[in-house]
């Protein structure tokens, strides 16, 4: 359950029964749990490929969302995750060896990059792709909490004068 006044979600993931027909597996509301990295952000798992791409996951009726990484993004598959920040919280700063597709669902956020700029986010649907660059996330509300999912794909690291920069959380 999150603990932000932001409204509840739902997670609906469908299936097939065993004449082929679709179906709809699991309608649950999205459980968010707090993160170890910092006070006041809350993660809840959508569904992770850890196995590459093209996924077998269409032919399995395991929930992915319960598969474990270590980390962010996995080896070699995707991670597909909704983050809330609470009100005036900031992220560690860090790097993934993966192609982030960041979506603003709710409140505003701030991207903020190893250079110092800083660019908002206020208006839901607002996107980042985050390609490997050293970055933070920081709510600028005194009261209000944000939310937003991000797509995280693993990728080859990025390479800088001949020296792959690795993955990180300062």
């Amino acid at each position: 359950m999150s603990s932000s006044e932001l409204p509840p979600l739902r997670r609906i993931v469908t299936s097939h029964d065993s004449q082929g027909s679709s179906n709809i597996q699991t309608d649950s509301q999205i459980i968010f749990e707090s993160t170890p990295i910092a006070p006041g952000i809350n993660i809840a798992p959508i569904w992770k490929v850890l196995e590459g791409l093209p996924t077998g996951d269409n032919n399995i009726s395991d929930d992915g969302a319960k598969r474990q990484i270590e980390g962010l993004a996995p080896a070699n598959g995707a991670n597909v995750q909704i983050t809330e920040l609470a009100p005036g919280t900031i992220t560690p700063n860090h790097r993934t060896s993966s192609i982030d597709c960041n979506f603003l669902l709710a409140g505003e956020l701030v991207l903020v990059m190893e250079n110092g700029s800083e660019t908002v986010l206020t208006q839901v649907g607002d996107s980042v792709v985050m390609k490997g660059g050293m970055h933070l996330w920081k709510n600028p509300s005194p009261t209000q909490w944000c939310r937003w999912m991000t797509v995280l794909m693993s990728a080859d690291p990025v390479v800088v004068d001949g020296k792959a920069l690795t993955p990180m959380i300062k």
